[in-house]
This record gives C-alpha cells, structure tokens and sequence, in this order.
C-alpha cells in the first residue's frame, strides 16, 4: 500500500511539473494576410493554454538570425482554445522571405516562414482558392484535408481563399481544434483566408464566436466583426463576403453597398476577386425525393450582389456550398456574355476535403452523380444551368498565378479522393487563361530581395520567377492553348491533363503519404488524353487605367458568338438566347468526371438516379455531402 501511495503520489508531481511545460509552447501557429499593406507587414496568430505575456514574435531574413521582434495582444478564447495570441509584424520588404518563431521566455514555437506580397503592380504571386475542408469530430479529423493543404502548398502559393464550410458543426469546439491541428503543419506559411460557411456559423455571433477567435482578420467597418474584409495584394483586391452570418436582406443590402465602397477604394486594382460560400450560380436537380445538391442563389444574395460584382467588373467570384467543382461561361446581370472583359466569371470550388459527388463503382456499375446534375434534361428535369461550362465531382483546388495582366488558373484533382489517396490521383482538370492590359506599378526593382536561405518554401519554386509565358505553365501543365497577345482581353480554356511526373507535388510524394497516411502513392505513368482547347473571340485591349466601371457599357448580349472547340473535336452551334445554352455539332473528347460535352442521358439513367438517390441519403448521413 505504502508503495503504490508512493508511485501515486510520483504520478502527480510529475503531471504537475509537465503540464506547464507540455502545453505553455505556442501551437497552431498561422499566418494572414493584413487589411493594407501586405507587401510590408504581415499578421501571425497563435494558441497558448496559459501564458498570456507570451506575445513576441522574432523575425528575420536568415532563418539563423531572428533579429526583429514585434509585440501583440493576448486574449482568453473559449474552452480548449485556450489564449489567443496576435501580433501584426511591420517594417518588412515586399516580395522577400522571412523566417519567424513566436512565443515569449522559454516557450518558442519551431521556425516557420512566409513571403510578403510584391509591391503593387510589380512581380507575380499565386494564391489557392478552395473550399468545404469539413473537419468533423464524429467520426475524427478529416485526413484528407491535411493532404490537400500539403499539395496547396507545395507550389509557391502565399494564401488560400477558403469558400466556408471548414468544419461540420461551429458550434462544437473539438472540431475546430481538429481543423487547426490538421492544418498546423502548413498554416504558419501560408495564409488561410477563410470565408464564412453555414457550417461554420455558431450560436454566438460577432467576436465572441469560435470562426472570430480562431481566425486574425481585417475588421470591417460596417458590421465592426472580421465576417467579411477586403485585403489588397500586388495588383490585386480580394473581398470575402458572409452568407452564413448578416445573411437575411438588411445584412446582405449592408454587405452591398460595403463592398461597393470598398471596390471603389481599390479602382485602381486591374484584378478583383470576391469569394463567399453560397454560389449565385449553380447547376441543380431536384428528384422530388431527394435534391441531389444545393440550388443557385440559395440565400437570395444575387440581386444585392451581383449588380455590385458587374459596375466594379469583378474578375472571378468563387464558392463553395456544392461539394464539386464548376465553372461558368462569363456572366453579366445573368446572361452570358462573350468574353471575360464583359462580365465575371463565377466558379463553384467546394472539394477540399468532404464526400465529393464523384463517380461511384458498385459491383462495376459506374454511377455518375456530375452527369445527372449537369445534364441538360433528366427524366423530364433540367439540371444544368445556363452559362454552365464544366463540371467535375472530384476532390480539387484551383492554383491561380497573376503576373502583370496575364491570369493563370490550374484546376486540379488531388491525391486524396472519395475512398482512397494516391497520386496518380492528381491531374489537371482544366487550365484558365486570361489576359487584360493592367498598369506597371512604379519602383518595382527588387534588388537585393533575394531569399536568404536556410529552408526552402515548402520546396516550391519562387512563384515572382516563373516563367508564365514558357511552353509549360507555373503548374506543371503543357499549355495546349494559343498564346495570349499582352493587349488581349480574352479567356483560353484547357482541359483534362494529367499531371506530368515531374510536377511539384509528384516530387514530394512523401509529404503527402505523411499528411494522408496513405502508402499506395506511386506516380502515374498513364499517357495524357488529349486536350481540347476553348478559344473565346480576341476583344480590344483593356485600355490603363480602365477598371471595368464603365467597361461594361458595350457588353455582349445572351445571343452572342458561343467558343468553337480547336483540333477538330466539333464546335458549339449558336447560343439560344432564352435557355443560355448551344447545341454541340460534335462531340469533344469528355472529362472522366466533366460535363463539357452535354446531350441526352446515357441507358439506365433512371437506375443511376434511383441508385444515386439512395446513395445520397446514405452519404449525407455519414459524411454531410450536400449540406
């Protein structure tokens, strides 16, 4: 008795003396892009569980001498939370690497680093946009979200925009400590700029809710809450927007003429991006029975938002909210119009992580939810959307790389899908193209801001360095389409490449099988389908200084000319003003996933519709696909 009195007694000391230093070291340590001027400061946040005082953050150029130190604030967060930690680091240099630890006495957190922004209208930089990552404690951290933020960053990206959804309750504080833990790995490099899904919301709103204590912000004067902000970047304005909180028509009307003021603030901007989770556009099917996804303009935003998207020209809009990926024709108050200098091309991204409506194999018979849902007439219903040009259920992201007034967007699948993660999983599922005349920002030699050594950037090449204008894009894939002229204003399409073996991410196959788990990720050596190609019509050159305000006057009508398809896949017949959809003369080389190529249901389509039906039910009930 004596004895275990004893070893009892040795216990609790030892758990005594441990537990201070177990859980003093900073965790979760992340990264966000300031309100103004991210090319010069940058904002790091971070978690203790009982050290307040601990607000230093150490900086430097060489990842062995940390010789700048900013100070912050420390607040008292809910629950397991613990202390939150923020600190806004200034004085930096644009477009350069900084190395950093953040703590206090002898609790540090590992270096880490990040890129600051270029200065505006000089250089290049990538960001990811992403969404529906859905973390969820039921049934334990989502794997596959650690994964995907591994193949995010691995090439050269410096944030991601988040569409919402990034757990599966709000309200449960384990799910959100399981989201940072997933993301700890790669959070305090890259950015994460999240925007405010149904899933996301709590019971408490404003500061006091888990998404404002986790996350460092800009705050927004109209609602006084980091729910919605706007952030600048180079040559460019990034505006998050909140349908999951001020969602009912006073706060929406308040998010409008917000944004208005806001765009207006950044005229000067030749590119501008708006994300929120809710899309404006989408294709859907109702069976009656079950709605195999969420409808377009679900929380009635579109007639506040989209009147401000079109007098500001917003260059892409992307969402989240429907678990699969979709791209529209550029739109303009509704119809589609010609070219991206006309209108805004709106994007839905939502699989970063939760159950997909990917293809489903059972027994060897292939169901095929995309095709249901972007059909153009199913057993009597219509599910494709007008303006809708491709539709691919697979588990994505979207790398976009700006560099002057030429855009980038690669579209690809991930190692981690539905029921498994390989690599020979990743693919490119389409390749974007646009190209504007945009204004040179002025002293933009950046001599001298070099990186510094020590450890490289997650392993990517330095995206200010990419050659954009190679015969191979930043993101490894072949660029099959014509090469846009530097005073075009046109949009170039690419689809369905896989990812040759000498990508960023095929290199690095074990950081990947470390994030997943995963042990079957030998390269692919499949032969790459062939690409088709959509070629929109040349416009005028963007002239400086034009924002897109008063662009917009001469915008194309519904009726205008639809893109052939090049290498003599077929071609789009005339543009049905009314419906917004062209009848295909032939047909294209089909996605495995897409909906490029449209026409009438394949045999047994009522069977896959009860099937997928069934299928649904049971999926929204174990990993919430379409909620």
């Amino acid at each position: 008795m004596n004895r275990q009195f004893k070893l009892l007694a040795a216990s609790l000391i030892l758990v005594v003396v441990l537990a201070p230093v177990a859980f003093a070291a900073p965790r979760w340590v992340r990264v966000s892009v300031p309100a103004s001027d991210p090319d010069t400061s940058e904002t790091i946040a971070w978690n203790t569980d009982a050290t307040p005082d601990n607000n230093t953050v150490e900086f430097g150029t060489a990842q062995g001498a940390l010789t700048g130190s900013a100070a912050g604030k420390s607040f008292t967060a809910k629950g397991k939370l613990g202390i939150g930690h923020e600190v806004i680091v200034n004085g930096l240099k644009a477009d350069t690497q900084y190395f950093y630890r953040v703590g206090g006495g002898s609790d540090w957190s590992s270096v880490h680093s990040f890129r600051t922004a270029p200065k505006a209208g000089c250089g290049s930089f990538k960001f990811i946009a992403s969404g529906d990552h859905r973390s969820d404690d039921t049934v334990g951290p989502n794997p596959k979200w650690a994964s995907i933020l591994a193949e995010m960053a691995a090439n050269g990206a410096t944030f991601i925009l988040e569409t919402g959804d990034l757990v599966k309750d709000g309200d449960d504080i384990n799910q959100w400590h399981n989201h940072m833990e997933m993301a700890a790995a790669k959070s305090g490099e890259i950015a994460l700029m999240p925007s405010f899904g149904n899933h996301d919301s709590d019971s408490v709103k404003g500061a006091a809710a888990m998404y404002n204590q986790i996350w460092a912000l800009p705050t927004n004067p109209a609602s006084n809450t980091e729910d919605f902000y706007c952030f600048p970047y180079g040559n460019a304005v990034f505006c998050a927007l909140s349908t999951a909180t001020f969602d009912d028509a006073a706060g929406l009307a308040m998010q409008a003429k917000w944004l208005d003021t806001e765009l207006s603030k950044h005229a000067d901007k030749p590119w501008k991006f708006v994300y929120f989770h809710h899309p404006c556009y989408t294709s859907f099917i109702d069976l009656k029975l079950i709605e195999l996804n969420h409808p377009p303009d679900e929380k009635k935003q579109n007639s506040h938002f989209i009147p401000v998207f079109d007098k500001h020209h917003v260059d892409i809009v992307f969402a989240g909210h429907n678990h699969f990926y979709e791209r529209f024709a550029p739109m303009k108050g509704g119809a589609i119009v010609g070219s991206p200098k006309d209108g805004t091309l709106y994007i839905t991204t939502g699989g970063a992580g939760a159950f997909t409506y990917d293809e489903i194999d059972i027994l060897g018979f292939k169901i095929e939810p995309m095709k249901v849902i972007c059909a153009e007439g199913f057993l009597g219903f219509s599910g494709k959307a007008k303006g809708s040009q491709f539709c691919s259920g697979k588990h994505h992201f979207i790398e976009v790389e700006i560099k002057g007034g030429d855009l980038t967007a690669v579209v690809k699948s991930t190692a981690a899908q539905n029921f498994g993660t390989n690599i020979s999983n990743i693919a490119v599922m389409e390749t974007i193209k646009i190209s504007k005349t945009a204004p040179i920002g002025q002293n933009c030699s950046t001599a001298g801001q070099t990186d510094s050594g020590g450890t490289a950037d997650s392993g990517a090449a330095d995206s200010s360095t990419a050659d954009a204008g190679s015969a191979t894009d930043s993101g490894g894939v072949a660029d099959t389409g014509p090469t846009a002229d530097a005073g075009s204003s046109d949009l170039v399409v690419a689809a369905d490449t896989v990812a040759p073996a000498d990508s960023a991410i095929a290199k690095d196959t074990a950081a990947i099988a470390d994030a997943a788990g995963a042990v079957d990720l030998a390269p692919s050596v499949d032969t790459p389908p062939p690409v088709d190609t959509l070629n929109y019509p040349d416009e005028p050159p963007l002239q400086d200084g034009d924002t897109g305000a008063d662009a917009d006057a001469d915008a194309k009508s519904s009726a205008g000319t639809q893109p052939e398809l090049a290498g003599g896949s077929g071609s789009l017949g005339p543009l049905d003003a009314a419906s917004g959809t062209a009848t295909a003369t032939a047909k294209p080389a089909a996605s495995s996933s897409g909906c490029q190529s449209q026409g009438r249901p394949h045999n047994g389509a009522a069977l896959i519709a009860v099937v997928f039906s069934v299928v649904a039910l049971i999926g929204r009930r174990r990993f919430p696909a379409a909620s």
